[in-house]
């Protein structure tokens, strides 16, 4: 009988320590003193040089990435958000959800440090020497469906364009990694395929330390062209 109200509290005492173990991070939150529009750009800059981004909403200033395999987990998947809070102040959201395994605390880690980077790269000191993963493709905001498999540009106001009013755009750009806006919404990083609507659009590269390159396109039904971005430092 004491064996058996032994493996009882044995067991209880376990479940005690999995329960929070196991629970979903709780969603993390740190306000710098800057605009949302450049606490949002260092923020997916800082995860397209450390993670994968697979969802980027510029106008909703929301992002979702994906971090690495760890030796207790199969990675982190991290949905970000960016909320103003007045005047040259705002708040980035951060909800870590563990893949798959046991995190023991590395996702509120990874937050913290991701953290520490964006305020690095908003003071311009980034203090990671690590090569840079190369940059995703243009990802836009998805259809009610989901995702498209190919990134496109439309305006929001109207239905997406067939697949034979599209044409496609290679860009690349020198130096590599610079800020791609198209018609005048943040789209990605170069190199990107920018598969656009068929008319005229306004391409702008801009990076740091740079002059920004802006060229006026007309694309057509079903073309394919490349273009190349060279900046000039100021």
């Amino acid at each position: 009988m004491k064996r058996s109200a032994l493996s009882c509290f044995i067991a209880m005492a376990t479940l005690a320590v999995l329960i929070p173990v196991c629970a979903q991070a709780k969603p993390k939150k740190k306000t710098y003193n800057n605009s949302p529009e450049q606490v949002f750009l260092a923020a997916v800059r800082t995860a397209r040089e450390r993670h994968v981004v697979t969802y980027v909403d510029e106008k909703m200033l929301m992002f979702t990435f994906e971090t690495g395999r760890s030796f207790t987990s199969e990675g982190f998947v991290a949905n970000a958000s960016v909320e103003p809070e007045g005047e040259n102040q705002a708040t980035l959201i951060i909800n870590v959800q563990n893949k798959k395994g046991v995190s023991w605390g590395a996702g509120d880690r990874m937050a913290d440090k991701f953290y520490q980077q964006v305020a690095d790269e908003l003071a311009g000191e980034s203090k990671q020497a690590a090569a840079i993963k190369p940059p995703e493709k243009a990802v836009e905001v998805p259809e009610a469906k989901g995702t498209p498999s190919t990134p496109s540009i439309t305006k929001p106001t109207e239905a997406a364009p067939a697949a034979a009013e599209m044409g496609l755009v290679n860009l690349t750009s020198v130096p590599d990694g610079a800020d791609v806006y198209v018609d005048d919404a943040f789209v990605g990083n170069a190199p990107a395929a920018l598969k656009l609507p068929a008319g005229k659009h306004t391409v702008r590269v801009s990076q740091n330390g740079y002059g920004a390159w802006t060229k006026e396109i007309s694309v057509f039904p079903g073309s394919e062209v490349s273009m190349k971005a060279t900046l000039e430092k100021n």
